[in-house]
């Protein structure tokens, strides 16, 4: 057996503009003596190869050998960039891995989130969690329930017990926040922005929230909900919890969760009854924490939970740094996901949308049958990112989020982790195009019908997500023309949180797009072949009666395809982000 090329990755989820990146490369020599191998190293900018380096490694016997590779600086403002290694040894076939890292200058403009949940004593020392979520390239970390009490956030004790009865190390705590750092990421404090402890609500009853029936608003019957408006005492005490958790912790921001009820309650303050609508309080408590915040730390980091796209409107243009999203039913289905994307990118002036969109098959799914839930989340990965947005559903210890509480993770295989980084690779590696603010979405007004922008032949075809058929995702700007394939044959349903069986392949499918001008290039590329490199294909130009025609053929389509076409000139669309 010939040594393996077994992982790349960079060694940081995210890299800032003119900062060098390093690039590791895993190799494994299974022979009792050193063995030479050759490595062709190449970094691309979508389908133009920046750079291309070859080097010969002698491998140490009978381990795995790490060689790092040193790459730019970049100077770009937001930008995905693939890594492709190519290893040569002996007579065997050359062995092909790639990966991919992004470089910003503001890491605002591209948050990509995961989580972390176990804080237990014998967490310490373990670093193999965090290792993960950079090989994910996830930049930002939600530390799910990591305090003491919600109405008290930073235990006095080292070691404590939370109110769900687990025992937690605020020494762990504070050592993943160093460890994510080390890697360029952000610790995020999960801290809910109205439960207090029973005990609490207790001492301060008319800080509370109550039903119309004098009732206090409670939450599981462990919480109590408080009264966020302005006036209440309760609103300055949880934003100097949030500051706490920043000054003494080293968090860099707060996760403003909600639990999607109440939408109104009554508070009782001074012995008045007074109804209160919370979807104009929660803006005025982001923006008073953010202000109370920035004394502590310039880049603080906020994200607010709107549950079940509640309350986008209002909330979206807060002073936060995304717009985030739990979804949950009634929006089930795969085109109520591009729904709430197009609904959140409308209302957050650029922002970046970040869905929470649990999958219970990792769950519910026996073991003989957990590729359907593999399925669901490649899917549904898909359909995200495909749209211009991110996932929270990854974290601690390969853990998937299945429901709400982060703790109740399920544990995925590592046949699956390697499956679902291919498509976070695929992501970052074509940030830049997927996630430029200024493309819209022309899916529904220039497919099928008297619409004959994109016509497609060659696979039963949708432009809402239908079972059975191929959903054409098509995206534009002045520079690109983006179209998604994503594959929903070999099913006869459409709801997302699901199990999936594989896709039947397709194809070969032929696009046939009206241009205003010939293009510079023309590729495709998928996360399910060839690691997410490009592959090009023969662009035919024709005249038709409405104009000039692109004709592509398109071989083979798996899960998920990207054909991209590019019109305008080089980095024209990196000056617009």
């Amino acid at each position: 057996m010939v040594p393996v090329l077994k992982d790349v990755y960079p060694l940081k989820a995210q890299y800032m503009k003119g900062e060098p990146v390093e690039i590791a490369i895993e190799i494994e020599n299974f022979y009792d003596y050193d063995y030479s191998v050759q490595l062709e190293i190449g970094i691309m900018d979508l389908n133009r190869t920046l750079s291309l380096e070859t080097i010969v490694l002698k491998l140490p016997p009978q381990a795995v050998m790490t060689h790092v590779l040193t790459t730019g600086p970049y100077q770009t403002k937001m930008g995905g960039f693939g890594v492709d290694v190519l290893l040569h040894g002996g007579e065997a076939e050359p062995q092909r891995l790639s990966g991919s890292f992004d470089v910003v200058a503001d890491w605002r403009k591209s948050l990509r989130y995961g989580f972390l949940s176990d804080f237990h004593p014998r967490e310490a020392g373990d670093e193999q969690d965090v290792a993960l979520l950079n090989k994910l390239h996830l930049n930002l970390v939600q530390f799910y329930d990591w305090m003491y009490r919600h109405d008290d956030l930073v235990s006095p004790e080292e070691v404590f017990t939370d109110l769900m009865g687990r025992e937690l190390s605020l020494g762990v705590v504070k050592k993943k926040i160093e460890l994510c750092h080390r890697y360029g990421m952000k610790a995020i404090a999960y801290g809910a922005v109205y439960a207090a402890s029973r005990a609490f609500y207790d001492r301060h009853p008319d800080w509370a929230l109550y039903y119309n029936n004098g009732k206090v608003i409670d939450f599981i019957d462990i919480f109590c909900i408080m009264n966020i408006a302005e006036q209440s005492p309760w609103h300055r005490h949880i934003i100097a919890e949030y500051r706490k958790a920043v000054e003494q912790v080293d968090f860099d921001g707060i996760h403003m969760d909600t639990y999607g009820y109440p939408k109104t309650g009554f508070s009782r303050l001074g012995g008045e009854l007074k109804p209160e609508r919370l979807d104009g309080q929660f803006p005025v408590l982001i923006a008073n924490t953010r202000r109370e915040l920035e004394q502590v730390r310039d880049d603080v980091c906020l994200i607010f939970n709107n549950v079940g796209n509640w309350p986008v409107d209002t909330v979206a243009a807060a002073p936060q740094d995304a717009v985030y999203i739990e979804v949950w039913n009634p929006y089930e289905r795969y085109h109520h996901i591009a729904q709430i994307i197009a609904w959140a990118q409308q209302h957050g002036g650029g922002k970046p949308v970040i869905l929470a969109a649990y999958l219970a098959p990792f769950r519910l799914e026996p073991a003989e049958q957990i590729d359907r839930a593999h399925v669901s989340a490649l899917l549904l990965s898909a359909v995200i990112f495909s749209h211009g947005a991110n996932h929270l559903l990854l974290g601690e210890n390969g853990g998937v989020l299945t429901q709400g509480y982060y703790a109740d993770y399920s544990v995925a295989s590592d046949a699956f982790i390697r499956e679902i980084r291919n498509y976070y690779d695929f992501m970052i590696r074509y940030l830049h195009v997927l996630y430029a603010p200024s493309l819209r979405d022309v899916s529904m007004t220039h497919v099928e019908g008297d619409n004959l922008e994109y016509v497609f032949a060659g696979a039963p075809m949708s432009t809402y997500g239908e079972a059975g058929k191929v959903w054409t995702v098509v995206r534009e700007n002045e520079a690109y023309k983006l179209i998604s394939f994503i594959n929903m044959t070999n099913n006869d349903e459409d709801y997302w949180n699901r199990g999936k069986k594989r896709p039947a392949p397709q194809g070969p499918v032929t696009v046939r797009i009206l241009m205003d001008r010939e293009a510079e290039s023309v590729f495709i590329a998928s996360p399910d072949a060839g690691m997410g490199a490009p592959r090009e294909v023969a662009a035919v130009y024709e005249d038709s009666p409405r104009g000039l025609t692109l004709t592509v053929t398109i071989p083979e389509l798996h899960i998920w395809d990207l054909l991209v076409v590019e019109k305008g000139e080089k980095g024209a669309l990196r000056g617009q982000v």
